[in-house]
Parts: C-alpha cells; structure tokens; sequence
C-alpha cells in the first residue's frame, strides 16, 4: 500500500493506462486483458498494481514485459489517492472483479479519468447487503454509475446492476477474462514434467484442490473409501493456504504415505501442496479434481482451472461465487455437487473404475471452452475510444 518513490515512478512517459488487479486470480485475469491489448498495437505505457505481494508475484510470471510498472495499489484515502493519480496520471483507469473502492473512483470522476470495470462480479453476499441496507444499495448505485464501462462476467451480474438503476448502455456482459487466461497458461511440457515428477504411472491421481479448513478430513474420508477399491490411487491434496501443509501431514501421518511437494518421496500415497503457483499445473495430470471452499461457506473456489485442462470437477453445495459456471457444468454431466464424504467416493470410484465416461466428460469441456473465450477482445473492443 502507499506509493513508490519518485524514481521508480521515472519509468513513465505520458499518460499510462492504470490496471488493478488485487490479488492472484484478479491477475490471472489481467493478464489475458493486457496480453490482447498489447496484441492490438497498445502504444501507452501500462502500469499495473496489486494489492499483495502474491499477486505481484503472479503479474511478474503471467505477463512481465507486457506492463511497464508493477506499484502497490494505495489506501483508500483522499490524500494518497489524490497523490497517486498525480504521479502515474494516468489516460485511463481499468478495476477488476470487486474492487469497488469510493475515493478512487470519486476523484477519477472529479478529473474525468476514464475508469472500467471489467470482469465484473456482484458477489452474493455483496447483493444480499445492498438488498438489507438502503444506504448501501444508494452508495454503490452511485459507484457504479461512475465507471463510463462495465464489462460482466454473467447474466447475473447484469441483472442485479440493472436493478440498481445503472444503464444498460454502460454494461455489457463480456464474459470470464479468466477463461482466456487460463487458455493461455496450458502448457502441454507442464504435464508432462508433473506426470515425470509424481510417477504417474504409478497410480491415478486425484486432486483436491483450495481446500478450508474442514474439507480436508471430508477429502481424505473420501480417498480412504476409493482405495479400498483402487489401491493404486493417490491424492495431491492441496489446501488454500500452503503453510497448513506441515499440520496436514502430521494429521493424517498414521494413516497414509504422505508428504509435502517440497520434500516428494517416490512411494506417496497423499503429496500436500506447500507453495502457491503450482496447483493450475497439476490439474492437467488428475483423474478427476474436488475444489474447496464448497463444503464450507466461502463461496467456492475456481472451478474452471481443472476444466480447462479437460478433468472432471466436483464440489460441495456452495459454488455461489461460479454460480452461472457451475450451473452449466453441472448441466454438460462435467462437474458433481455433492453432499458428503460418501458421495465424493463414490463418484471418484465410478472414474477410477471407468463407470464414467470421462472423454465425453473432456468433450465437453473443450466445447464449453471453446464457446466461452474471447471476454478480452469484446472488452478492448468496447473500450477502444476512451483508451486512445
């Protein structure tokens, strides 16, 4: 948070274009957006911020050499906002997903800076608080009438806007910059080196991924029921915090052959993930894959990074935050919302014993995939006049 010093902010040369992106799956999504801009010929310069160091470390591997500066994004003051648009002074302001934040859009508005908002979201416990509280839904129809372009991940979101009163002019629904994104992170090597590293042709692998706290047991009573008919199973189990790894595996120590990624031993039957930046990768070698943040009340995690890869996906009853995608997978027979340890079982034995039909499972996914991309050239398209 805060500015950087002058000499950093030395690199600029005229008006940039400001993106933000907060933090690692806000940059996966901006990486596809200033890949296609740059794609097209986009002569200015780009600063892109970040709220965390992780999500830096994400802007730097995605799509270091496409931006100009990397700057930590400021609070939410007057004074430092005011300061930062007087330095970066920038043509035009683009916010992913969520960051709806008052004082910078104020003072966008009070210097008649651009500003976008693209993959946008309204989360549904954000609507549920602006549907509660009067002063809230006031506030971010007034936010939200400031952006001069509002680019939509799904109809939902449109929905809910038009209800608040903001123009139908002003919004679009573009779809998932993250689809774009992950397309241009598949990288067939990076398979291939996991499946080396993980002998995979030991045993089929089955992934649970962005696990809370809570789900990991419910995961491992699951995986526990499918060795029982398929011995030769393993788990790459791995939690949304990494440095949980060493408490996983000293839970689950007495019942399995288990290890962290870091420390990988030949013979493993659970692998624990203990560093960020790898799990995107290690869905492209996994049987099938469950994702976190379902079984306990967070919304869900990203469902559409193992799809991307063609694998089969499963989660508990709280996808709210993919909402319309898990609507639609569940609708194609590519994803399973289930209920419990049990069910989870017994749909990963139906895979591992073949009962399920899993290249019609991948057809599926491709097809869905290939309907989907292109949310970063319809949201240059819409945007083209006001960042010239």
């Amino acid at each position: 948070m805060g500015m950087p010093q002058a000499e950093k902010l030395s690199v600029l040369k005229g008006r940039p274009l400001w993106i933000h992106a907060v933090s690692v799956g806000e940059v996966q999504a901006a990486s596809a957006l200033i890949k296609e801009i740059r794609t097209r010929g986009f002569s200015r310069q780009i600063v892109l911020s970040t709220t965390t160091e992780t999500g830096k470390a994400m802007a730097m591997r995605l799509s270091e050499g496409l931006f100009d500066l990397h700057v930590y994004y400021p609070w939410d003051n007057r004074k430092y906002i005011r300061s930062a648009l007087d330095r970066i002074n920038p043509a035009a302001f683009i916010v992913l997903e969520t960051e709806i934040w008052p004082n910078m859009l104020w003072e966008l508005q009070a210097r008649k800076i651009p500003a976008f908002l693209a993959n946008g979201r309204i989360s549904e416990r954000t609507w549920k608080n602006i549907q509660k509280y009067p002063v809230a839904k006031k506030l971010f129809s007034e936010l939200f009438g400031i952006f001069d372009g509002i680019f939509l991940r799904e109809q939902l979101d449109f929905d809910r806007l038009r209800a608040l009163g903001i123009s139908e002019e002003k919004i679009k629904i573009t779809g998932d910059l993250k689809i774009d994104a992950l397309l241009n992170r598949i990288q067939p090597e990076a398979k291939e080196k996991w499946q080396t590293l993980l002998h995979a042709e030991k045993g089929q692998l089955y992934v649970a991924g962005s696990t809370h706290t809570g789900e990991d047991e419910i995961v491992v009573s699951a995986f526990e029921k499918l060795k029982k008919t398929s011995p030769n199973a393993r788990l790459i189990l791995a939690p949304r915090h990494p440095e949980r790894a060493e408490a996983l595996c000293s839970q689950f120590e007495n019942s399995f052959k288990i290890c962290r990624l870091s420390e990988l031993t030949e013979d493993f039957e659970i692998v624990v993930i203990d560093k960020i930046g790898v799990l995107f990768e290690l869905y492209g070698v996994s049987e099938a894959a469950f994702i976190g943040g379902s079984f306990t009340d967070n919304g869900g995690q990203n469902i559409l990074e193992p799809v991307a890869w063609g694998t089969p996906v499963q989660y508990g009853p709280h996808m709210e935050d993919f909402a319309e995608a898990s609507q639609e997978f569940l609708s194609r027979g590519i994803s399973a919302q289930l209920n419990s340890a049990e069910e989870l079982a017994e749909t990963w034995c139906a895979i591992a014993e073949g009962k399920t039909d899993v290249e019609t499972v991948r057809g599926q996914c491709r097809q869905y995939f290939a309907e989907k991309a292109g949310a970063a050239c319809k949201i240059c398209d819409a945007a083209a006049k006001s960042m010239k």
